[in-house]
């Protein structure tokens, strides 16, 4: 919808720190990455929406159980030659759910009717009154979901595993009250599994890392990305999509607010972490890489609103599919190289 976009079609290009000129953002005949001499300039707009977004929102979830006011913040992950995804839906009495969704090419769902990971037990009806948000990381042969779980004591974050995502085995919630946003690495880190989660202290969060023996009794926390004064993600910042291992780090998408007097403004941003020590933030860039600035990212039950649960490498494409809420409406797909992303992190 480009009669909507609201951003600055261009920007000032950076080469070796100097300005070199004004330059129009969607020119592509700019290469992003130039190699010689060490001189890069880089192109903002190299993260590109899928044109026929949103691949998913309530109008093509008509007829489901409990109605469809809104479908968004869901994760995706590549299953045998297809996609799973599991998506959050908001019903029309205001209740959240999660259901499995199938696609053959990750672009056109089907979402399945029943729900997921309901309440069964008595503390399960204590502590996961509502539950949204889902992260999943395949482990091995296993799909690990995690999920905020809401109650009367706060936000916890609750963890299942599934191998076909029919039957789920429960976890229980493995982070105290006032925490959400956790992802799991998608393989242990010397022996030991790690996660990135989300305290929340206030009006301020921070992203942090624990570590675990059994994904159940979980230490060692450590804080490694703080919100930065005066930048794009200055307020609240969470751990996005799981963490992809590249040669360069752990390649980890985050999302970030700017406050506003009307509001917050969820971006999202990139940073690559150690391979062996995840505590070890070895880039993170400056700039954000995708900002609201389409309608349906603009407009929706909450307004200006990126915000991301997935992001899926095919590296034999040197490609990356970031999945990503807006608004708190509907689902969305941008792509990019995964090479230029890692050159905007280091570079940015």
């Amino acid at each position: 919808m480009k009669a909507n976009r609201l951003e600055n079609r261009n920007c000032w290009g950076i080469l070796s720190g100097i300005e070199i000129g004004f330059f129009n953002m969607y020119d592509t005949s700019y290469d992003i990455v130039s190699n010689s001499n060490k001189e890069r300039i880089m192109d903002y707009d190299f993260l590109k929406r899928y044109e026929g977004n949103p691949i998913v929102s309530a109008d093509k979830l008509k007829g489901i159980p409990g109605g469809c006011n809104s479908v968004f913040n869901s994760s995706v992950v590549r299953v045998g030659n297809g996609f799973k995804g599991i998506f959050r839906v908001e019903e029309r009495s205001g209740l959240q759910s999660l259901r499995v969704a199938e696609s053959e090419d990750g672009i056109n769902f089907r979402v399945l009717p029943d729900r997921i990971l309901q309440p069964e037990t008595e503390e399960q009806k204590i502590y996961e009154e509502a539950i949204y948000d889902p992260r999943i990381s395949k482990i091995d042969d296993s799909y690990f979901v995690c999920f905020a779980a809401e109650s009367k004591y706060g936000c916890q974050v609750g963890l299942a595993e599934t191998k076909d995502f029919k039957k789920f085995k429960r976890y229980g919630c493995i982070a105290e009250t006032e925490n959400r946003n956790l992802v799991l690495f998608p393989e242990k880190i010397n022996g030991k599994y790690y996660r990135l989660d989300r305290p929340f202290q206030g009006r301020n969060g921070n992203i942090w890392l624990n570590e675990s023996p059994d994904l159940v009794h979980w230490g060692m926390p450590r804080c490694i990305m703080e919100s930065r004064n005066f930048y794009w993600d200055r307020g609240k910042i969470g751990a996005g999509a799981p963490p992809i291992r590249t040669d360069e780090g752990w390649l980890t998408i985050y999302h970030g607010t700017t406050p506003l007097c009307n509001g917050l403004i969820y971006r999202l941003g990139v940073a690559l972490l150690d391979l062996e020590k995840p505590w070890i933030v070895k880039h993170r860039a400056k700039a954000y890489i995708l900002s609201p600035s389409e309608y349906y990212e603009r407009v929706g039950d909450c307004p200006n609103v990126c915000f991301v649960n997935s992001a899926i490498p095919f590296f034999d494409k040197n490609e990356l599919w970031i999945y990503y809420g807006a608004a708190d409406q509907c689902l969305c797909l941008a792509k990019c190289k995964i090479s230029e992303l890692i050159e905007f992190c280091k570079t940015c």
